[in-house]
């Protein structure tokens, strides 16, 4: 059975895994599942239809679950939050349900992610996995961010936006619009700084691969705002013979294929 202190309230402890810790002063909600080998602190909140993984650790003063503010909508019933395995939740972190709507897709965090003290996750926003966020960074409604993200403090991903693959994004950058995999972005609008090249050999990739990016950023991207243009994404097609060239030119084609997602994403 967990192992659930006195000072506690559980409304159904039976969704904990066997070995689930439960700290004191902590409220766990009747619908809320927590897998194997997790840790939750004292004085959390975990609310709503929540579903936990395995070996996760959730600090002091975070809130999972927690309906989102929807207006007029306020009294309907709130989405799903799902949380993967092996994510570690520091100190007040906030993360809301998904939204009330039928086709609402529900709050997603994926596997191995790190969310530093006060980071805020909205409703219906999607993290990929293994990512680092640092202190504060905010993910607005409908976010995605995918895979190996990095994020310097105070980072704020808009409303339907995109955060590519291996990409970083340094303090209080704005991502606005769709972020390329790959870079370094800074500034609000924000700017491709260059490639994200230390991330990137630490995740094993080949120094070939490395160069080509560096090559391809340098076409596509001189510091400015703006999207590359249609030509200068085939000129780089048919330059680099590489997969992750191939993955960013298509990445960039998908967000700059309509004007609503040249800006923020609009597809869900």
């Amino acid at each position: 059975m967990a192992n659930i202190s006195p000072k506690a309230v559980v409304l159904n402890p039976a969704g904990l895994a066997g070995d689930v810790q439960v700290g004191p002063f902590t409220f766990i909600g009747p619908e809320v599942s927590v897998g194997a080998g997790t840790t939750v602190g004292n004085n959390v909140t975990i609310t709503g239809r929540t579903r936990i993984g395995a070996r996760c650790d959730f600090l002091p003063g975070c809130i999972i679950g927690c309906p989102p503010n929807q207006g007029s909508d306020a009294d309907a019933p709130a989405g799903p939050c799902a949380i993967g395995d092996g994510n570690v939740i520091r100190e007040h972190v906030i993360i809301e349900a998904g939204g009330p709507a039928a086709d609402a897709p529900g709050t997603v965090i994926g596997e191995n992610n790190m969310l530093m003290v006060g980071c805020q996750i909205a409703h219906d926003a999607e993290l990929k996995g293994e990512g680092i966020f640092a202190n504060c960074t905010r993910f607005e409604h409908h976010a995605r961010v995918e895979k190996f993200v990095r994020t310097s403090a105070f980072t704020n991903v808009m409303p339907f936006a995109t955060v590519g693959a291996y990409t970083f994004t340094t303090g209080y950058a704005c991502v606005d619009r769709d972020a390329p995999p790959y870079a370094i972005v800074q500034g609000y609008p924000f700017r491709v700084r260059s490639v994200n090249t230390e991330n990137l050999r630490r995740c094993g990739f080949d120094q070939h691969s490395i160069e080509a990016l560096k090559q391809a950023f340098r076409v596509l991207f001189d510091g400015r705002a703006e999207f590359p243009g249609a030509d200068q994404l085939r000129s780089v097609e048919r330059s680099f013979d590489d997969q992750h060239v191939r993955y960013l030119v298509d990445s960039i084609r998908r967000s700059s294929a309509s004007p609503a997602g040249r800006h923020r994403r609009r597809d869900g």
